[in-house]
C-alpha cells in the first residue's frame, strides 16, 4: 500500500466523524471532567439533553450547567423525568431520588429505618390491597419492606405517574417529603434522617436529626455556624422558640431534643413547624452567615 492511499485512507476515515459526533465527545468529556455536581453525572446528562432539546441544540454544555444546578430539586426531577414517555419503574424511581437528592430509598428498606410502618395511611394500604387483587392484612403489609410496599403501589398508577404522584408515593410509605427537602436548600438547615445526609450545605448553620423511626428529633448547630459565631451550643433565641414545641436540653445529645409522647412517627406538620421556626430564626438573626 502506497503512503499516498494510507493518507487517501487516513483522510477518509475522518472525514467519516461528523460534527455532531465530535460535539457529542466534546460535552461528555466536560461532564466528566466538572467538578461539584450539583446532581449525578446521569441526571446531569439527561437535564442537558432535554435543555438542548428545547433549544434545538444550541446550549454549550457550561451554559447548560448552570441552568441545572440553579433548578430546585423538584424541578430537576420533574425535568428529567419529562425527557421522554416511557413508563418508568419503580427501581428507575428510587435511581432518580438517589441522582437528584443524593437519598438511597434501597438502603432506607434494608435498614427498616424511616417512618414507622404500623402508620401507613390509609391510601398506602388500600393501593397495596389493589395491586394483590385481594384481601390482605395490615399486619401482613406491615412485614413487608418498604421497597415491595413501593412496589405495589406503584402498580395501581399503571405507569402514569407525575412527578408530584411519585413525591407523595415516597413520603406516604418512608416519611420523606421530597417537595420540602428541595425547599430546605439555601435556608442554613441541615437534615440527617434514616441514617444518611438529606439535605446538607456547606454555610448550613442547624442541623435537625432525627431518629431511626422518626420518633424523636434533635436540633444542634452546625462546625460552620460555631466557627462564624464562636458559639459552641444552639443559641438562646432558638431555644426559646423550639421549647414552645416541646423541646428540652439533652445532655446526652447535647442538643435540643424532642420524643413524640405517643411513640409514633413525628407527623408532618411538626416536621415544618420545627424546621419554619429555625429558618425563621436564621433570617431574624443570623441571615448573614448563610
Amino acid at each position: 500500500m502506497t503512503i499516498m492511499t494510507v493518507l487517501s485512507l487516513f483522510i477518509l476515515g475522518a472525514c467519516t466523524v461528523g460534527p455532531g459526533e465530535t460535539e457529542a465527545k466534546s460535552w461528555k468529556h466536560e461532564l466528566k471532567q466538572a467538578e461539584d455536581l450539583k446532581y449525578s453525572e446521569e441526571v446531569t446528562e439527561g437535564l442537558y439533553k432535554q435543555f438542548r432539546k428545547e433549544e434545538k441544540g444550541r446550549l454549550s454544555f457550561s451554559g447548560a450547567l448552570e441552568e441545572i444546578h440553579s433548578l430546585s430539586k423538584v424541578d430537576a426531577m420533574d425535568l428529567y423525568l419529562s425527557r421522554n414517555n416511557k413508563k418508568v419503574k419503580p427501581e428507575e424511581i428510587r435511581s432518580i431520588v438517589n441522582g437528584v437528592y443524593s437519598i438511597d430509598l434501597e438502603a432506607v428498606s434494608e435498614l427498616g429505618v424511616g417512618k414507622q410502618t404500623s402508620t401507613y395511611p390509609d391510601d398506602v394500604l388500600q393501593r397495596v390491597r389493589q395491586a394483590l387483587n385481594g384481601e390482605v392484612s395490615d399486619e401482613a403489609i406491615i412485614k413487608m419492606t418498604k421497597v415491595e410496599v413501593m412496589d405495589l403501589y406503584w402498580q395501581t398508577f399503571e405507569g402514569k405517574m407525575t412527578g408530584d404522584d411519585m413525591r407523595k408515593m415516597i413520603n406516604a410509605i418512608f416519611g420523606i417529603n421530597l417537595a420540602g427537602i428541595s425547599g430546605l436548600e439555601g435556608t442554613g438547615v441541615s437534615l440527617f434522617s434514616k441514617n444518611q445526609w438529606i439535605s446538607r450545605y456547606d454555610r448550613d448553620l442547624f442541623v435537625v436529626h432525627t431518629g431511626a423511626d422518626d420518633v424523636d428529633v434533635w436540633v444542634y448547630p452546625t462546625d460552620y455556624f460555631k466557627d462564624q459565631t464562636g458559639l459552641e451550643e444552639n443559641p438562646r433565641v432558638l431555644e426559646v422558640a423550639l421549647t414552645a414545641f416541646g423541646f428540652v436540653y439533652s445532655e446526652e445529645k447535647d442538643a435540643l431534643y424532642y420524643a413524640n409522647p405517643t411513640g409514633e412517627s413525628v407527623p408532618d406538620n411538626f416536621k415544618g413547624q420545627t424546621l419554619g421556626k429555625i429558618i425563621e430564626v436564621i433570617k431574624e438573626d443570623y441571615e448573614g452567615l448563610n
